[in-house]
């Protein structure tokens, strides 16, 4: 059985709940039915913790140090962005020499692992022996990370930031064996930003598990208001989009409650308005209840790169999904038979809409369902990925 160490700047949560977490988490627990895999993962907390998911699967929970926690607070004072989704990656590329505590696990673990394997290009400093030993790199990207950077990176040295993690992934691309990119039009970005070898670049879709949604309640929308559901990490674009819905939705669609859960909401946790819930973080349990309670879900995203996984654990639960072209992006839905589709100008009147006609929001979520059931469970994501793998 092969094995393969994975660097990573964010650690695990089990259960998962949101965003990179679920795609790290689901990929490499699939993934080790058929390999040895450990993971090396930062986090802010101060003891290192190490979580035995099975025989063939672990994850080392590694503290950031110090001089990490002094760029952090440099990274604050210049607005580069949220605190956990761009300075828990920036500070790991911008630090000079890897913190001791991770290379003690990187040496112990490296020299027994096949493959090592980089969930993006901000750790790449800590793979010491990149591009000196002759063990295969692999790329699993959650993001083409420099573009998306582009657009929400903020502050007056944003642009050098941007250039530099550009030149990362640029190295990490050019010397992997494999890059896999989220979807087809990631795996374009790739090739058009970096202009490596097309066949080096696969398909590695984001997914979903089919089985662990509860069956949807049924209820009419007669003589009740509807619920509409987002969900988002501390990610600049579902901070953007809350600002949406609370500042241009709500005030447009008074006979809908919105309902917000995760860390995106918690800059507006303060905000009194009455069909505005926010719910802050949540868990897997109050997820999945949720998934099966509310009328529709919606992602009237602005940007982003990769796919959604929202958007595909909305899907294969069964709820009815109103998007923008971005939210669906790479997932080849098509609008009004998988989803309804909106743009941010006529999102409010399209939502109000929607949700009148029940017999039409079940047939079009039943759809979207069986669709994104079929094509995008992780188990089959990762069977993709082995033939790749394998071939190493």
């Amino acid at each position: 059985m092969k094995k393969l160490l994975v660097l990573n700047h964010f650690p695990t949560i089990f259960p998962p709940n949101t965003g990179g977490v679920l795609r790290y988490f689901h990929l490499y627990n699939q993934l080790s039915n058929d390999y040895d895999i450990t993971l090396l993962s930062q986090k802010y907390t101060p003891e290192v913790e190490n979580v035995t998911y099975s025989d063939t699967f672990r994850e080392y929970k590694i503290p950031t140090n110090e001089i990490q926690h002094e760029i952090d607070k440099m990274l604050m004072g210049e607005g580069i962005g949220p605190r956990f989704s761009t300075h828990a990656a920036l500070s790991c590329s911008l630090i000079h020499e890897p913190p001791t505590s991770f290379l003690k696990y990187y040496y112990q673990f490296y020299e027994a692992s096949d493959i090592i394997i980089h969930e993006s290009p901000f750790m790449l400093k800590y793979d010491i022996y990149f591009g000196l030993k002759r063990k295969p790199r692999i790329y699993n990207s959650h993001n083409h990370e420099s573009e998306f950077a582009k657009h929400v990176w903020r502050g007056n040295r944003s642009h050098e930031y941007v250039n530099y993690i550009t030149k990362l992934e640029e190295i990490l691309i050019k010397n992997a064996a494999i890059v896999f990119a989220t979807s087809e039009e990631e795996r374009e970005s790739f090739l058009k930003a970096f202009s490596v070898d097309n066949q080096k670049i696969k398909l590695s879709p984001n997914g979903i598990n089919p089985e662990e949604w509860h069956q949807r309640v049924s209820k009419s929308l007669t003589n009740q208001k509807g619920t509409a559901f987002f969900i988002g990490s501390m990610h600049e674009p579902n901070i953007e989009i809350v600002k949406f819905i609370v500042y241009q939705l709500a005030p447009k669609c008074k006979h809908i409650d919105f309902i917000i859960a995760g860390q995106c909401g918690l800059e507006f946790s303060k905000i009194n308005i009455p069909n505005v819930k926010i719910l802050g973080e949540i868990d897997h349990k109050q997820k999945v209840r949720l998934f099966s309670e509310v009328d529709i879900a919606i992602n009237p995203a602005f940007f982003g790169t990769g796919t959604k996984i929202k958007t595909l654990e909305f899907l294969s639960a069964g709820i009815p999904l109103l998007s923008t072209d971005i939210g669906v992006k790479g997932i080849n839905l098509a609008q009004g038979t998988h989803y309804f589709h909106a743009a941010h100008e006529n999102f409010a009147l399209t939502l109000n809409e929607v949700l009148r006609d029940r017999q039409r929001l079940e047939s079009v979520a039943d759809n979207g369902q069986k669709y994104v059931n079929q094509q995008y469970s992780w188990e089959g994501i990762a069977k993709m990925m082995k033939k790749q793998i394998d071939v190493l």
